[in-house]
């Protein structure tokens, strides 16, 4: 699937459309609930970290960007 298209996650057994968003060398996930979200990942010492924009790491993001990974999009 390439990288810029909207493709589908399974959360919590409902279908939720994500966003992947490339801005130069970052790369953001919009994620459609009610209230959309974005998180985007960051490589601190050789391991990568996702976060919520504006709010840093959290579990939420960690737990969606585990799905995304696992679907090996990008």
């Amino acid at each position: 699937m390439p990288e810029n298209e909207d493709f589908f996650i399974s959360y919590k057994n409902h279908q939720v459309k994500v966003s992947p968003v490339i801005n130069g060398g970052n790369i953001y996930f919009i994620i459609h609930f009610k209230t959309p979200i974005a998180i985007a990942e960051r490589l601190v010492n050789d391991s990568w970290f996702r976060f919520e924009v504006d709010k840093n790491e959290t579990v939420f993001a960690a737990e969606l960007g585990a799905i995304i990974e696992a679907m090996d999009i990008v």
